[in-house]
């Protein structure tokens, strides 16, 4: 789900007139799109709706590659989530395996959240709080943004979104959609956000500009697929930023991730199995090259 990336991140959008005046030039494949609400808030509302009650309700696991890229390195992770937090093993760095000491200090970070409750504790506390920003974020999104359709791409309905002016944004996190604007585009089929690009068209302070400071310019791109029958997931994000925090000091966030070859595991599998999995699997090469791990193997 959205709600998954903090790890997996949030969004924007909005009116109909321009839909509604051009549905009869649209290819037939388009013209099979079920009638969208003439308010295009009440759309993109009823689509976050959809979003949250299913993160709120699902209980599935997933085995899944995660690899990360910034401006000083990158790394691939193979990732398993269990009842007790997730697990990862680093596989690559920079593009190339593991040395002998970078593998054992690899070995011995697992090892600690496998044996040590407390750790895992504090890291699954940690998950939890970014993951309810983003909730909190995504829910803001009807009232922070004023939504147009803009048109199809393929069977997606695109829309664009700017600042709704009469939005009181409540913490300074959502202080930070009164500078956005962008597209976002949507399965109507499936009510699921498949993809939203945002823009900051001004400069954003925290506390007068002492705090921090978001540069106008900075932009972001997030993309959700199915990965599984009516499973979606994050599988991209991107974020372009600079700026200053605490005065002086420069900040500049350009990172890339992405996330694939989801595979299902057992619901009940706990840490310490999933440590074995990837101990079986530990050969530092891309999960696209590892073995499947059906949830029945799981479960063992």
């Amino acid at each position: 789900m959205l709600l998954k990336t903090s790890q997996r991140g949030a969004g924007i959008l909005c009116l109909v007139s321009f839909v509604l005046a051009s549905l009869s030039q649209l290819p037939a494949q388009q013209q099979t799109t079920p009638q969208l609400p003439s308010d295009a808030t009440r759309f993109v509302a009823e689509v976050i709706q959809h979003e949250i009650k299913l993160d709120d309700t699902d209980q599935s696991y997933w085995r899944y590659l995660y690899v990360h890229a910034d401006e000083k390195s990158s790394y691939e992770r193979d990732v398993i989530e269990t009842k007790d937090g997730e697990l990862a093993r680093e596989l690559l760095r920079n593009g190339q395996p593991l040395t002998a000491d970078q593998r054992q200090q690899d070995e011995a970070r697992m090892r600690k959240l496998v044996s040590d409750p407390d750790e895992r504790a504090k890291r699954n506390k940690r998950k939890k709080d970014d993951a309810d920003k983003a909730k909190q974020m995504l829910k803001a999104i009807p009232d922070a943004f004023v939504f147009k359709y803009d048109g199809f791409d393929s069977n997606l309905v695109r829309l664009t979104f700017f600042p709704n002016p009469h939005y009181d944004a409540p913490t300074r996190e959502l202080r930070v959609f009164r500078s956005l604007s962008g597209k976002m585009w949507i399965d109507p089929l499936a009510k699921h956000l498949a993809r939203i690009d945002g823009t900051l068209f001004e400069d954003v302070t925290f506390g007068w500009g002492l705090l921090g400071r978001l540069n106008k310019g900075g932009t972001f791109n997030v993309v959700q697929k199915e990965v599984a029958p009516d499973h979606w997931e994050v599988v991209s994000l991107d974020v372009n930023m600079t700026g200053h925090a605490v005065i002086f000091k420069t900040l500049t966030v350009r990172e890339h991730e992405t996330f694939r070859d989801f595979q299902p595991v057992s619901n009940q599998l706990t840490i310490a199995q999933a440590y074995n999995l990837l101990e079986k699997d530990r050969e530092p090469v891309s999960a696209n090259g590892r073995s499947a791990v059906p949830e029945s193997d799981a479960r063992k």
